[in-house]
């Protein structure tokens, strides 16, 4: 906490302006990197994050890919 207190008007707006710039890099890369799959049996759809899926969680069928 001492590093803030330190920092002039402008550095801290700049500093501000950097995290928020990687927090939107970092979001948008998270949701381009999500997957949907359709179930064909029930229709229902799944997106998940970091994981595929192969089986509906409602009737235990296989899912399609959808991107």
């Amino acid at each position: 906490m001492f590093f803030i207190y330190n920092l002039q008007r402008f550095e801290f707006f700049i500093l501000v302006a950097l995290v928020l710039a990687a927090g939107g890099i970092f979001y948008y890369f998270s949701v381009k990197s999500r997957k949907t799959y359709e179930c064909p049996e029930c229709g229902e759809k799944l997106a998940v994050e970091h994981m595929e899926s192969a089986r509906c969680g409602m009737c235990g069928s296989e899912l399609n890919h959808i991107k």
